[in-house]
């Protein structure tokens, strides 16, 4: 009986040993081989991001800088014309730094024989070729919308305005004397580009008139801006009164200059490339052909003219003679000769081929 308790007892050991054996492996088993979703889940969703190793760069940002030519077309003002010097502080070229020398004084007649004042430039690097009585007091007449232009120039590059604007002809636009297209408050079709050609062809007072009020609102206003802009320049002996350069009806100071500071405002009127497109042109017709402008400028003709001149500008009253800021290239070289206060209109011409022959032969020498 004993015997049998034994080995009951036994076998059952070895039973409940089997059974703690196999649980342990089951046990096991589960804890190696994880399920298969809890495993998918661990990878897109980790607990900690995976350090980068100590030789890994991250790559920088860049921003491509924009190239040559997107940088033009995106540019608010056009560049300045290739080559043509800037005035600066180099002695024997057209300088920008000197004193200044204004005159409040009215003088009767700055007329000289064959000028009261000349100088002859070459545009590309600012030398000067010739001169005579350069820095002398004259009165430039209608050469002062010169910078009538320069500023309607300014102010479309700045985007103020635009050659494609309608500008409202007024009373005070009709009224104006001298050399004039007629302008009529009833009309309504008249461009700033349209009266840049009127201003520079033709020479019309009431086109520089009607782009004053255009630009400023006022005749005062718009003469305020060519001073300031006359001294940013170093024009240091300019006065402006007008925006056309008629003299005064009342005996009062004319706009007042020297060869010299036109000079410096022909340099800054070619440094905008535009500006020649106006010069240049012999015939220009307004009111759909009724009107023909023709040129003062007998320099540029076709027929007679210099070779290569395309611009600038003529100016004639009976206090400062008659007047010629002219430019022309040749071989690669541009020249500006300027004479102001002439007798008459043949010298000032004949002068200025004469100082224009002059400025390229010391150029090809």
């Amino acid at each position: 009986m004993k015997k049998i308790n034994v080995l009951v007892i036994a076998v059952v050991l070895i039973a409940i040993h089997l059974l703690v054996l196999a649980a342990l492996v089951g046990r096991k088993d589960k804890t190696e081989v994880p399920p298969k979703e809890h495993s998918t889940a661990r990878q897109e969703n980790p607990a900690k991001e995976p350090e980068l190793a100590p030789d890994f760069e991250v790559p920088e940002l860049r921003i491509p800088a924009p190239s040559v030519e997107e940088t033009t077309v995106t540019t608010a003002s056009p560049p300045p014309s290739p080559g043509i010097a800037t005035p600066g502080s180099i002695p024997g070229t057209i300088r920008s730094d000197r004193p200044e020398s204004r005159t409040t004084k009215t003088y009767p007649k700055l007329v000289g024989n064959p000028y009261q004042s000349m100088i002859v430039v070459d545009a590309k690097t600012g030398r000067i070729l010739a001169e005579s009585r350069a820095t002398a007091y004259a009165y430039p007449a209608s050469v002062t919308k010169m910078m009538t232009m320069l500023i309607v120039l300014e102010q479309i590059d700045a985007g103020r305005i635009a050659l494609t604007d309608t500008v409202r002809i007024t009373d005070e636009v009709a009224q104006i004397g001298g050399s004039q297209i007629w302008l009529d408050p009833r009309e309504t079709n008249f461009t700033v580009n349209d009266l840049l050609y009127a201003l520079m062809v033709h020479s019309a007072n009431d086109a520089a008139r009607a782009l004053a009020l255009h630009v400023a609102g006022s005749k005062d206003a718009f003469v305020e801006m060519m001073n300031q802009k006359a001294g940013e320049l170093g024009m240091n002996s300019t006065v402006y009164h007008s925006d056309h350069g008629l003299p005064p009806p009342d005996g009062a100071q004319p706009d007042i200059s020297t060869a010299y500071d036109i000079a410096i405002l022909s340099l800054a009127l070619l440094r905008h490339p535009e500006t020649l497109h106006y010069t240049e042109t012999e015939l220009k017709y307004l009111r759909d052909g009724k009107t023909m402008l023709a040129t003062r400028n007998a320099l540029i003709k076709r027929v007679d003219g210099y070779p290569g001149c395309d611009g600038l500008k003529t100016g004639y009253h009976g206090m400062g003679g008659w007047s010629l800021a002219a430019t022309a290239e040749h071989n690669g070289n541009r020249v500006i000769a300027i004479a102001l206060g002439c007798p008459d209109k043949q010298t000032r011409n004949s002068t200025v081929r004469k100082l224009l022959d002059l400025g390229f032969s010391k150029l090809n020498n």
